[in-house]
C-alpha cells in the first residue's frame, strides 16, 4: 500500500505518512483553512531526499 505524506506551503512542515484517505481528509482541512499543500507519495519524497544529497 503507498503511504502519502503533506508538505504544509506555510511552515513547511511533512507530515507522517498516512493513506491516501487519511490524506485527502487532511488536504480538505487545510483548503478550508487556506493553507496550500503538496502531496506527494513516501517513495517519491525518499528519491527527491537522496536526490538532493
Amino acid at each position: 500500500m503507498n503511504k502519502y505524506m503533506i508538505i504544509r506551503s506555510d511552515n513547511k512542515s511533512i507530515s507522517p505518512p498516512m493513506s491516501k484517505h487519511e490524506a485527502i481528509i487532511k488536504l480538505k482541512e487545510y483548503n478550508k483553512k487556506g493553507i496550500s499543500t503538496y502531496l506527494v507519495s513516501k517513495n517519491e519524497y525518499l528519491n527527491i531526499s537522496y536526490s538532493n544529497k
